[in-house]
């Protein structure tokens, strides 16, 4: 099983650039910033193969962080439930979606993702899919594209053949969309 980590930055307004670059060229770290969603907010990805190797990559990453430059900080661990892809270019763009599950949700919304993925995943590349481990019971998926319009089309293509989305819209609260850029130097671009 391996495990992974977002840490969503809300960053002053013209602090984006100075914040990328603290944290951009670190090893096995995604940095994005948002280009479509909350904007001025730096998005933060990787993942290890024990929970107990991500936390303890926590600190290190958090301390380099310019405390001057954000106003807020969002920490959330995840399991990941799909397969993963490795580090790498594979996109121009990323989109990701978080939904809120609703109390007792967690295992139908999983099962249901779960089974529709495989089909999914022969229209595009899923960067992974994952339950949040702490906090409001979440999931999130990361999906890299050559860029939007290969977005458009490859999203339209999944919802008029029937594979897409999931049938998991009576385990949710709520949902979130964000288009992001890579970082020069991010691990996964």
């Amino acid at each position: 099983m391996s495990y992974a980590e977002t840490i969503i930055l809300d960053v002053r307004i013209g602090q984006v650039p100075k914040v990328v670059s603290a944290l951009s060229e670190r090893d096995g770290i995604a940095v994005w910033t948002s280009e479509i969603g909350v904007l001025n907010r730096v998005f933060l990805f990787r993942t290890a193969e024990t929970y107990a190797a991500l936390l303890d990559g926590r600190p290190d990453l958090l301390a380099v962080i310019p405390e001057d430059a954000v106003q807020t900080v969002d920490v959330t661990s995840w399991r990941i439930i799909s397969p993963l892809l490795p580090a790498g270019e594979h996109g121009s763009i990323y989109e990701w979606r978080c939904y809120e599950l609703k109390l007792g949700q967690v295992g139908n919304v999983e099962d249901a993702f779960a089974a529709a993925v495989p089909a999914r995943l022969e229209l595009s590349p899923l960067l992974c899919g994952m339950i949040s481990i702490e906090g409001t019971p979440r999931l999130a998926h990361i999906w890299p594209y050559a860029d939007m319009n290969a977005r458009l089309d490859i999203r339209a293509q999944a919802v008029a053949s029937g594979v897409w989305p999931p049938k998991i819209g009576g385990g949710l609260v709520s949902m979130e969309n964000a288009i992001l850029l890579p970082a020069q130097g991010s691990a996964w671009s």
